[in-house]
């Protein structure tokens, strides 16, 4: 066994507890899964971009008793595949408190495509601060960002290689915003998975905490700590020497600590 799959295999193995069966294995295709809501959550599900080929959905989930908003967006890069896994998962929960809101496939072109980029380019790169987004799909994320006025925004992603080690890759990070508690969060979950996750045989895989994200960008993440001065992370694996499932089942689990810290419970 080469190292490479040593890496893959003992990062299986450390995966996630429970959730492994529900995420679509490393031979199954990309593109838009088939996400179901859990039965016991009031699920309000509406469109952006309705009546084009970048209609994509929405998914509200209200818990019982009221509190916080948080929201979870995947599939702005639509070639990184553990981001909108994850959030289609999310679509499934069931939480105690406050509104859950899903945007699996941020940029459903580019996901159906298995592209970083859909018609109008890099999404991620149309939202900067102190301006209106420039281009119609993001306007209209943006619009429901504002709309939902969120406590919270997560945005899943994967980079090819690990920050501080690759030269322009982002994996293995969060970067949080500036506002509330973001960044002692983000150190909190990353001193989590380092303990419970990440093998001693991937110590390059460590995770670590990125720079404060003000909106010196026009990344939706940067707009969220520009111009809301609200909590954000965004969430970057990587794909170098990390199997695919094990991309997702650790996305995922950030993003239930994350939206936890923020007063968020996923119920079992």
């Amino acid at each position: 066994m080469n190292r490479r799959s040593v890496l893959a295999a003992g990062a299986i193995a450390v995966g996630v507890a429970g959730g492994a069966a529900a995420i679509r294995s490393r031979e199954e295709s990309a593109g838009p899964g088939s996400p179901e809501p859990h039965p016991g959550m009031d699920v309000e599900t509406r469109a952006v971009m309705e009546g084009t080929d970048r209609e994509t959905p929405i998914y509200e989930l209200q818990a019982p008793e009221s509190g916080p908003t948080a929201m979870v967006f995947g599939g702005l890069h639509g070639d990184e595949v553990n981001g909108y896994r994850a959030a289609e998962e999310v679509v499934g929960w069931r939480i105690e408190t406050g509104t859950l809101v899903v945007v699996p496939w941020a940029d459903v072109v580019a996901v159906e495509r298995d592209s970083r980029e859909g018609p109008d380019g890099d999404l991620n790169r149309t939202f900067p601060s102190g301006e209106e987004p420039t281009s119609d799909l993001s306007r209209e994320l943006w619009a429901e960002v504002e709309a939902s006025d969120p406590d919270v925004v997560l945005d899943l992603h994967r980079s090819r290689g690990i920050y501080d080690t690759h030269h322009q890759w982002v994996g293995q990070a969060i970067f949080p915003t500036g506002s509330g508690d973001a960044v002692a969060d983000a150190r909190a979950v990353i001193e989590h998975m380092n303990a419970e996750r990440v093998p001693r045989v991937m110590a390059p895989h460590r995770f670590t905490l990125g720079n404060t994200l003000t909106g010196a960008n026009p990344l939706l993440i940067h707009k969220v700590g520009g111009d809301l001065e609200r909590p954000g992370f965004l969430v970057e694996l990587t794909d170098f020497l990390l199997d695919p499932g094990t991309q997702t089942r650790w996305t995922l689990e950030m993003t239930e600590l994350l939206l936890e810290r923020n007063g968020i419970t996923r119920l079992e």
